[in-house]
């Protein structure tokens, strides 16, 4: 089942939107990292500088080569005199390069050494430098932010715009069907990168266009050549019939028997080798209960020991051709007869067909295998065809199926169509 998540639209979408968020905060965090760097490194000069031109005049100004700015000042005190001094320069080691502290509602970068043996600080106050680091800091997230906000809108209209030539490639495919003639992909998809694939699609349906017309040869032409020799032989066995000698030949039955089996198994097949399914028609229409009717005459000449009773037998309307219950029908009934026992029952009501034996049953494992192709069981074992052909006309026409079956019970086989 599609889902708009599992939607390439919505991969590469999500893709763009991740990258640009991927990259955004790389950079945001580049750019802190770049200016925290520079403010040191800036910070760092600056004080260096002041206490190498301190360390210079000191000696020879004294107290008159302090510096004392609105941004800059320093102390120089006795060692034994440190509580002359701002209580956050205290601790400081004697030489420093530069270290942050804070006091007195403002912050500073302090650097200190030794002057003549008296120790010596000078401060740069940072304060109004941080504000702005601060004020920058803001404007580098909301800057995210904003970017992350067109983020999705700008991802949703690049990913339409890139991936517009494969969803009208997609389009195109969809509209496609075998045998019909269509525009070729190639020269309208030509210069973007999905021509390939479009080319390729060119290619495929030339292969499969001529699959088809040899699938549909070979349908005519199986449905002309199996008919005919199986016409002459039901018309042999008309005569044969009217000869008072065969009347009641068993081999003539069998042989009648085989004919009308391998005529049902041709219609079935080439009913199912058609691509009916997409031409259905309101025409396309039958009565459940008059084809049901028509079988059963069709077949008492063979039931041998079998006996059928019809339970119920309920006007019925079917959107299906007719085959399609002549199918069905006549595939439940001879599996009826073969597996079953010598008792059928047969009720078509409430929109439900079904058919019950009662012969020996089936197993769990005999259930499970039972629709498949291929599978055989039970004496007189056919080709293992007859409730596969069953299965695939119900999944045509949306019809349920339904089998229960028990050892020693008997099998019923429920058909509810679909309805009108």
């Amino acid at each position: 089942m599609f889902r708009p998540l599992d939607s390439l639209q919505f991969r590469v979408t999500a893709a763009l939107a991740l990258f640009v968020a991927v990259m955004a905060t790389l950079i945001v965090l580049a750019l802190f990292a770049i200016n925290e760097r520079l403010e040191n490194d800036l910070l760092d000069g600056i004080v260096a500088h002041e206490l190498g031109e301190l360390e210079a005049e000191y000696p020879i100004e004294g107290e008159a080569a302090l510096p004392n700015s609105a941004t800059i000042k320093a102390f120089v005190v006795e060692p034994d005199a440190l509580g002359l001094l701002p209580e956050a320069l205290r601790p400081l080691p004697r030489h420093s390069t530069g270290v942050n502290l804070s006091y007195g509602g403002r912050s500073y970068r302090v650097a200190t050494t030794i002057i003549n043996g008296k120790r010596a600080y000078l401060t740069y106050d940072m304060t109004a430098i941080e504000a702005r680091e601060a004020v920058f800091r803001i404007a580098l997230i909301v800057a995210v932010i904003i970017v992350f906000a067109l983020a999705l809108p700008l991802g949703i209209w690049i990913a339409r715009i890139s991936l517009k030539p494969i969803n009208q490639l997609a389009e195109h495919v969809a509209r496609l069907e075998p045998g019909a003639p269509g525009e070729a992909m190639a020269e309208r998809f030509d210069g973007y990168e999905v021509g390939a694939i479009a080319r390729a699609f060119d290619r495929f349906m030339q292969r499969l266009d001529g699959f088809v017309e040899r699938e549909r040869s070979f349908t005519a032409d199986a449905s002309h050549e199996l008919r005919t020799p199986l016409a002459v032989i039901q018309g042999a066995l008309e005569v044969l019939r009217q000869d008072p000698r065969f009347t009641d030949s068993a081999p003539l039955m069998r042989i009648e028997r085989a004919s009308r089996q391998m005529a049902d198994l041709i219609e079935s097949l080439l009913f199912l080798a058609r691509d009916e399914s997409s031409n259905l028609s309101s025409e396309q229409h039958c009565r459940a209960d008059i084809v049901v009717g028509e079988l059963l005459d069709a077949y008492r000449p063979i039931l041998g020991n079998s006996t059928v009773q019809v339970a119920a037998m309920d006007h019925c309307p079917v959107a299906a051709p007719r085959i399609a219950l002549v199918i069905v029908f006549g595939n439940l009934l001879r599996n009826a007869m073969r597996h079953g026992g010598p008792n059928i029952r047969v009720t078509l009501a409430d929109n439900v067909l079904s058919v019950a034996d009662d012969g020996p049953g089936m197993d769990a494992e005999q259930r499970r295998q039972a629709f498949e192709r291929g599978y055989r069981y039970g004496r007189g074992a056919g080709l293992g065809l007859g409730l596969y052909l069953v299965q695939r006309v119900a999944h045509r026409y949306d019809w349920h199926l339904r089998l229960t079956s028990r050892p020693d019970e008997g099998t019923r086989v429920e058909v509810r169509f679909a309805r009108l």
